[in-house]
């Protein structure tokens, strides 16, 4: 039996804003603030885009950094899935 390796991530079709929310979060990441105005969403538009994300398989990670600056989300690469192939 062999162990077929793949990635299961759902990605969003090109020239969506889903797709513009992957880029902008591919690197370095951005703030809830900057994806906002990137992207014309309000707030809980955008966190609702991180769930539909996660669901597609990505991991959407939150960088917290040092006193009162606002949290960064990037995408971290996900883990490769290790599935069997049928005999």
């Amino acid at each position: 039996m062999t162990t077929i390796t793949t990635n299961e991530i759902d990605a969003p079709k090109t020239g969506t804003k889903e797709a513009s929310l992957v880029s902008a979060l591919t690197g370095t990441g951005k703030t809830i603030a900057q994806l906002t105005d990137l992207l014309g969403w309000q707030p809980h538009t955008v966190r609702a885009a991180f769930t539909r994300l996660r669901k597609r398989g990505y991991i959407v990670e939150r960088l917290k950094p040092e006193g009162d600056a606002s949290s960064m989300f990037r995408l971290k690469p996900a883990p490769v899935k290790r599935r069997r192939a049928k005999a």
